[in-house]
């Protein structure tokens, strides 16, 4: 048999080489022909072009001839005569001539007389300039031809070998002459692109003979051709059908172009011809490009024709080797289909133990049954959730078989609605919940049934069901929804709650947008909704100005200082709303944070304290007046007191009248400090402040001096002497008065506040807070009595006293509420704390003027100044 196909397919490819070399012999024949039609009429066309350029050149070469002439014959050439002569020039529309020009040769010696020669000529602007020395030759006349600026006269053309060379040739023979191609000096300032190459055409002048026949030679009349735009012009209407026209110096294919049209030359032509044209003294060819396509047109008769004769011989050769193929390719195709079938038996049989393989393994169960409603499959997931191992065939024992409810259990699931009885029914159906309720599941178990219907093999119906046990998700969903539930009620509570508030609560995000904002909030504005605003669009019409009278810009709130980074931020503040209504508030803001400590937005409160702030001012004007008042008789009863104690000194009145006279002394004192106090705190609010640094070193050591220079004169007796320790304390940006009688109160209070019979101890340091460079914390520590815990945030109120130090120590209650006033006035704040150990800290916080807090060393103050 392999002898048999060897010898079919040599048969094949000897007829396949034949059905070629026909093919190949016809395709060369027809081409062969059209290549000579095509030649013929390409050598039509040359003649052609040739015969028009040597016909405008010839024009041109006339044209320059004759002007040469006339100007000859004038034996007094001026400006005048010479624009006269070659006007002609101008009608005669020759393309590509750039301006036709008299030239004259002048020696070095005669360039002056020559220039002004001409100029009383008529050259008005003639300037010659010469370059180098020797021989020049000076365009002494010019009119230009291409509707370019006039072309500058007096240029030296020796500069220019090629147009010298022409010249010299011009006077030699006496005959027009051309030179050779090259750029004109006019188009030297002509962009690169577009600059051309350009012959110059030269005639000699010569005057009329004289009696000896000779002619005197008087110049050059030269004109430029710029030989792209004279090939542009010449050759449009000849050069139809054909590749290209260039003009060349030489009949050669490697001799680069003069000029093409059109510009740029044609490409891979196929067929090129040359044409001769005679200029002058020189000779110029032309070289025309065509393709057999645009001479003749395209045509497919060759292609065709081959394709045909190899089309029938590949038939052919096909109808051979099917005869002489045709058993052994029956026989290989046997073989073949039988090898595939086994091959196929395999893969099924792989695909067959990987579906198995896949269904034993998914966690979802699956099942199968045909259109008569027997199972053709179970798998074990399906088994296991079913929990049921044989099955029951026919829909009709489906819900008694496998204890199949309705999700609620209320009953059983209806046949008619099972998933795989309405996929039998054509029906495609998804997440369809029931309750699986049998022996193996006593509590029963919520399943999710999808179903479709699918075609065996045979067309015959069935359909799948896909189920998966959904019992801990619907637990899970079921506790999510009551989740939300409550949360929704608690959010719904919460919102009562903040809209019964007579404060204005807002929450924000990062960017300042408004999440919520409760009644109150919305009422105060006069905007019930402001949620998905921005906070700053809710200031719009509002101005709101700290206690100074200093407007507050809106990114100076509250709520825009904590989304910027700052912590819980509280500050007084007046509003005044576009209605003209002014009110006293009190603004707070706190960063609002998640699980991770992360920020996510900001939380403000504000609460109208403007009857709070007019109750106030009307008790600082009560307690002025009332001081101003009571001062004035007080100073009367001091007065006459102290005059009966120095009676009393002197022996004037009875000494039973001395405790009823230090009794007085001791009420008078009394009044006289709960006065200052009263006029200290109604003053502490809206005196000017007056800021400038101060040193709290040198201040606390005043104050300290003051208060225990009169126990070193007088001592005490057998009380023991305060001892202090002062750290090192910084400089502050504060007012000097005002802040003084701040730390005088606090030590005054630390020095008061003592047991009986036990020595004061006062320690006062400084340091920044959190490391925070801005601002300076203060600490005044005593080991004192001790202020209760529940006390502590109160006694900084107006006339507020702790209850179990009112009989045993006097004090108008008004000390620590000037020192909150105080500090709040100074941006800073003040709290009372335990000492660890016994007694009390006073912690205060003030700006920070900016220099640094000097060490103990450094200063040369020692770190205590105990009394001694």
């Amino acid at each position: 048999m392999a002898a048999r196909l060897r010898s079919a397919g040599a048969l094949t490819v000897a007829v396949i080489v034949v059905t070629v070399l026909i093919a190949g012999a016809t395709f060369a024949a027809m081409t062969r022909g059209d290549d000579d039609t095509a030649g013929r009429l390409l050598q039509r066309r040359t003649s052609q072009v040739t015969a028009a350029v040597q016909a405008e050149v010839k024009r041109y070469v006339d044209a320059v001839t004759t002007v040469a002439a006339a100007t000859g014959a004038h034996d007094v050439l001026t400006e005048a005569k010479f624009q006269q002569l070659s006007a002609p020039l101008a009608e005669m529309r020759l393309s590509g001539a750039t301006a036709v020009s008299y030239l004259l040769p002048v020696a070095d010696d005669q360039i002056a007389a020559a220039q002004a020669l001409w100029r009383s000529r008529g050259a008005v602007g003639l300037r010659l300039q010469p370059v180098g020395s020797g021989e020049h030759i000076f365009a002494m006349m010019v009119r230009s031809l291409d509707q370019a600026p006039a072309t500058r006269t007096g240029v030296d053309a020796t500069q220019s070998q090629p147009l010298l060379d022409t010249l010299r040739t011009a006077h030699d023979t006496g005959q027009p002459a051309v030179s050779e191609p090259y750029r004109l000096v006019v188009d030297q300032s002509v962009p690169a692109p577009l600059r051309q190459l350009s012959f110059t055409m030269a005639a000699p002048v010569l005057g009329l003979p004289g009696r000896s026949g000779e002619r005197e030679f008087r110049g050059w009349v030269v004109m430029g051709l710029r030989s792209e735009d004279f090939l542009g012009t010449v050759l449009p209407n000849l050069s139809d059908g054909l590749r290209g026209v260039s003009l060349l110096t030489a009949a050669e294919e490697r001799v680069p172009n003069v000029a093409s049209h059109p510009r740029g030359g044609a490409g891979d032509p196929g067929m090129t011809r040359f044409g001769t044209v005679q200029v002058a003294d020189r000779t110029w060819y032309l070289r025309i490009d065509a393709s057999r396509r645009d001479l003749i047109g395209s045509t497919a008769l060759p292609r065709v024709v081959a394709v045909a004769v190899l089309a029938l011989g590949f038939v052919l050769a096909a109808l051979v080797h099917v005869l002489a193929t045709g058993q052994a390719r029956a026989r290989r195709a046997v073989l073949q289909a039988t090898a595939d079938l086994a091959a196929a038996e395999t893969r099924a049989r792989e695909q067959a133990f990987l579906l198995t393989t896949i269904l034993d393994a998914m966690s979802d169960g699956v099942g199968v049954v045909d259109d008569s409603g027997d199972f053709l499959l179970h798998n074990p997931a399906a088994r296991s959730m079913l929990g049921i191992a044989e099955d029951r065939n026919g829909a009709e024992n489906w819900q008694a078989h496998y204890g199949m409810f309705l999700p609620d259990g209320s009953g059983p699931f209806p046949t008619e609605r099972l998933p795989l009885v309405r996929a039998l029914a054509g029906e495609q159906c998804d997440l369809v919940d029931m309750l699986i309720r049998n022996d193996t599941h006593p509590d029963g178990i919520m399943i999710s049934v999808s179903a479709r219907p699918i075609r065996l093999r045979g067309g015959l119906a069935a359909a799948v069901a896909v189920f998966h046990d959904v019992t801990a998700r619907r637990a899970d969903t079921a506790a999510i929804e009551a989740a939300r539930d409550e949360l929704a009620a608690q959010k719904d509570y919460l919102t009562q709650v903040l809209d019964a508030l007579q404060i204005t609560v807002i929450t924000c995000d990062t960017g300042g947008m408004l999440v919520h904002t409760n009644a109150t909030g919305g009422a105060r504005v006069g905007q019930p909704s402001l949620s998905g605003r921005h906070i700053n669009e809710v200031s719009v019409g509002i101005t709101v100005t700290d206690l100074e009278g200093h407007v507050i810009e809106p990114d100076d709130m509250p709520v825009p200082r904590v989304l910027r980074g700052a912590d819980d931020v509280r500050l007084e503040a007046m509003i005044r709303f576009a209605t003209g209504k002014t009110r006293a508030v009190v603004l707070n803001a706190q960063p609002l944070l998640d699980r991770t400590g992360a920020r996510i937005g900001a939380v403000g409160s504000s609460y109208d304290i403007t009857a709070l702030r007019e109750r106030e001012a009307d008790l600082a004007a009560f307690a002025g007046v009332a001081a101003h008042d009571l001062r004035a008789p007080l100073m009367v009863v001091a007065g006459y007191a102290d005059l009966l104690q120095q009676d009393l000194a002197d022996g004037v009145a009875p000494e039973s009248m001395l405790p009823t006279m230090a009794r007085i002394r001791v009420g008078v004192h009394r009044m006289q400090q709960l006065i200052d106090d009263l006029l200290a705190y109604a003053t502490a609010r809206d005196a000017r402040i007056n800021l400038q640094p101060v040193d709290l070193q040198a201040v606390v050591a005043d104050i300290i001096a003051e208060r225990t220079t009169h126990l070193r004169i007088a001592g005490r007796g057998s009380a023991p002497p305060p001892r202090f320790r002062v750290g090192p304390l910084p400089v502050v940006a504060a007012d000097a008065s005002m802040i003084r009688q701040v730390f005088d109160n606090l030590i005054g209070n630390a020095l008061k506040y003592t047991r009986a019979g036990e020595a004061a101890r006062v320690d006062i340091d400084a340091h920044h807070p959190g490391g925070d460079p801005a601002a300076v914390c203060v600490t005044i520590a005593d080991r004192g009595i001790g202020i209760p815990a529940e006390e502590q945030p109160h006694v900084f109120d107006q006339f507020h006293r702790v209850a179990a130090h009112t009989k045993a120590y006097t004090g108008t209650g008004l000390g620590l509420a000037i020192c909150k006033r105080v500090l709040e006035r100074h941006e800073g704040t003040i709290r009372a704390a335990d000492n660890p150990g016994g007694g009390t800290r006073m912690i205060i916080t003030l700006p920070y003027a900016g220099l640094p807090l000097p060490d103990a060393a450094d200063t040369g103050r020692p770190a205590a100044l105990p009394l001694s």
